[in-house]
């Protein structure tokens, strides 16, 4: 028996296989009504845009809304250039407000103000609003549309605002208990008010111990809140305490995901949205700058390996394990420093403890090189028949995989005190440290050791 992922991977390839041939009948507009708009999202992302339009035109109305919001934003302005005014409406009146503005702020300006000018005016407003906001803060990714009720209400007169306000509002579990003034006072939960007695003041059953956010708070900092405390949701207030907003769990999951692919990016020194829509020559422009930097701080290797070309010269076996010795310090500063940028953001930038996390590096990186040290130094020992040899080798290692631990956890600590993002800034000279230590430290050993002794 087919599990349901299964069957819904099949369904999206007989639509695009459909598609691809030209087939349009019924059954492939029933199949299209039962696909859930995530899936049908992943369709028009894969079509060319022509035929992205005319596949959101066969999508129940129903669905399109909630499909729009899901498709990459590159596609946005494209598939509402194929919608009506009447469509418009619809498809506005449908979206959750923070939906619809993420979708006009990515469309030109007097594309958005035409939008704007064609749905109902309370809602462009509250639209136009959110746009104000920065994008990746707080009150970018909140929502307006809320239940809340005044704090002087009873449960019984609570659950009839609850019903008026619930047909208006999609998915909510938190109900905000405010002032005659719009200040939060607390929270209520649904079971919370459907047990309490009906007489009941809800300033008497709410909970007042609540979690909130400015407008202006990084979105990075709203996730951390969702998964410290548990949350489902969070109230966001203005600097007097009213409410304007709330942010849901569903928001949290896509600034994760944002956050996540914008430090991958940002680590290998590319810019995302430059890389996802860029010509060329755009391309270029972003990834040349890191890359001369890297050639530059590179050179600083080959700068200590010209101070040794006699040693070199005399024993030139040591140069097969230069590279070897700089990869495995350079990953283990790698391994490191990972650890260094996630402890770092997991801590909303606050070290806490720097000592004891180098300490702790220093410690593992001295137990990992020492197995990895035994190893390299027997297979030069071997091969050179020279105890000298092995030593030299091995120990180099050694020092160097403990000494690139050390580093890797201590330049993002070092970074982030000096205002820098670490997440973008160690890998650019990580790279570059390790194996001018490496290089540096085997060169030396065998200055001093092997030219006196092979």
């Amino acid at each position: 028996m087919q599990d349901q992922t299964e069957q819904t991977r099949e369904r999206i390839e007989w639509v695009r296989k459909a598609l691809a041939q030209g087939e349009d009948d019924c059954s492939l507009e029933a199949l299209i009504a039962e696909l859930h708009p995530a899936d049908l999202a992943e369709i028009i992302d894969g079509l060319d845009e022509d035929a992205g339009v005319d596949f959101f035109g066969r999508i129940p109305p129903p669905l399109r809304a909630e499909t729009l919001s899901e498709v990459d934003e590159e596609a946005w302005a494209g598939l509402l250039e194929g919608v009506d005014e009447q469509g418009i409406q619809a498809l506005f009146g449908a979206l959750e407000l923070d939906d619809a503005a993420d979708i006009l702020a990515e469309l030109s300006q007097d594309d958005a103000r035409e939008i704007l000018s064609r749905i109902e005016p309370e809602e462009s407003r509250e639209i136009a609003a959110l746009m104000r906001y920065d994008e990746e803060s707080a009150g970018g990714v909140m929502t307006t549309e809320l239940v809340r009720v005044p704090a002087r209400l009873t449960a019984d007169e609570a659950i009839v605002a609850l019903r008026h306000q619930g047909r208006e509002v999609r998915d909510f579990h938190t109900i905000y208990v405010v002032d005659d003034s719009g200040n939060l006072l607390g929270t209520l939960g649904l079971q919370n008010l459907l047990v309490s007695d009906g007489e009941a003041r809800v300033e008497t059953i709410m909970s007042t111990d609540v979690v909130r956010v400015l407008p202006t708070v990084d979105q990075e900092e709203v996730a951390r809140l969702f998964a410290k405390y548990n949350l489902v949701s969070i109230p966001v207030v203005d600097s007097d305490g009213r409410l304007l907003g709330r942010i849901t769990v569903d928001d949290v999951i896509d600034i994760i995901e944002a956050e996540t692919t914008e430090d991958i990016f940002r680590q290998s020194g590319v810019d995302e949205e430059e890389e996802t829509f860029a010509t060329p020559l755009e391309i270029f422009r972003s990834r040349a700058p890191w890359l001369l930097i890297t050639l530059m701080t590179s050179g600083l290797g080959a700068l200590v390996i010209a101070q040794f070309e006699d040693t070199i010269r005399r024993v030139a076996f040591i140069a097969v394990f230069m590279p070897v010795v700089a990869a495995m310090a350079g990953n283990t500063a790698v391994q490191a420093t990972t650890v260094a940028v996630r402890r770092l953001a997991l801590a909303k930038g606050h070290s806490g403890r720097p000592a004891r996390s180098l300490l702790r590096e220093l410690a593992a990186g001295f137990l990992i090189g020492g197995l990895i040290s035994v190893l390299l130094g027997a297979t030069a020992g071997v091969w050179q028949g020279s105890a000298s040899a092995g030593l030299v080798v091995g120990g180099s290692m050694w020092a160097a995989m403990s000494l690139g631990a050390t580093w890797g956890a201590a330049f993002p600590l070092l970074l982030d005190r000096l205002g820098f993002d670490p997440a973008v800034s160690s890998s650019v000279f990580l790279t570059t440290m390790t194996d001018m230590i490496s290089f540096l430290l085997v060169l030396t050993s065998a200055t001093y050791f092997l030219t006196r002794l092979l």
